[in-house]
């Protein structure tokens, strides 16, 4: 095997396996994926889609509650390597929020900004937690950062999300039928689905930013979530949350991606 690891693309199926069923059992392996074989096999598979090594994947890609997720550092370096520029963060102490600044590489006039702050943190739950209480101004830095990077670059981040927005998930999460859905193939059978109420909450924001037709919504589904979808029932409840937990941004991403169609 040998130098055929150092990308899970080079190796074989049977080589993958007999690594992931080796490197689990390390001990100085990240707890989540010790005497998991499965997850090692699928995470270092999925840190390849991003051109991450063995290594890069096990230490920078965490599995949370089933589902693989990219630190923030993770997401930020994704960012640059896209040929985005990542300015550095605005702090305002005493209002106690963050401020982060996105500029794509190919388009460098409109910038796209996100903010947290201690409100929007006190809104979501987040105060009592232990990250929050000890360092704030942190946990709001990251929140802007994922939260702007899934605006303006959310085909950098493939599909993941941070281990924080995924333990902000409840556990007891369940499916809603969308009554006039069609069944969708794949994944979208076995994730959980948005309820009505964020459907329309959805779909709203979204004719705010311009939606009339499925063409214009799926330009802007694909800006959102970086997925080919043309409706809101096609959406996992994960993606409806994460959507719902940025409302301007839903608007302005969708403005912002339609009136690039059109230039």
């Amino acid at each position: 095997m040998g130098q055929d690891l150092t990308k899970a693309s080079k190796a074989t199926l049977q080589e993958q396996m007999q690594f992931a069923k080796l490197a689990s059992t390390a001990t100085i392996l990240p707890e989540e994926y010790r005497n998991k074989p499965a997850d090692v096999l699928v995470a270092v598979n999925y840190g390849a889609s991003m051109g991450l090594s063995f290594a890069d994947s096990l230490y920078r890609i965490n599995v949370i509650k089933g589902k693989p997720s990219m630190s923030a550092e993770l997401i930020a370096s994704q960012v640059r390597i896209a040929g985005h520029q990542l300015l550095p963060k605005k702090e305002d102490l005493q209002r106690q929020s963050v401020t982060v600044t996105i500029i794509r590489c190919d388009m460098p006039d409109y910038p796209f900004t996100a903010t947290r702050d201690r409100a929007w943190a006190q809104n979501m739950g987040l105060l009592g937690k232990d990250n929050y209480k000890k360092q704030l101004m942190t946990m709001l830095y990251w929140r802007a950062l994922t939260a702007v990077a899934r605006e303006a670059c959310p085909e950098a981040l493939y599909g993941a999300y941070t281990p924080d927005e995924l333990q902000d998930i409840p556990d007891d999460v369940h499916a809603h039928v969308v009554a006039d859905a069609e069944p969708v193939d794949g994944a979208a059978s076995v994730e959980p689905s948005p309820s009505k109420e964020d459907c329309r909450r959805i779909a709203e924001l979204m004719e705010q930013g311009g939606v009339s037709d499925a063409e214009s919504a799926r330009v802007a589904f694909h800006a959102l979530t970086g997925r080919d979808i043309t409706s809101t029932s096609e959406l996992t409840k994960v993606e409806a949350e994460q959507l719902l937990s940025g409302p301007e941004l839903v608007v302005s991403r969708t403005r912002q991606a339609l009136g690039a169609r059109h230039e």
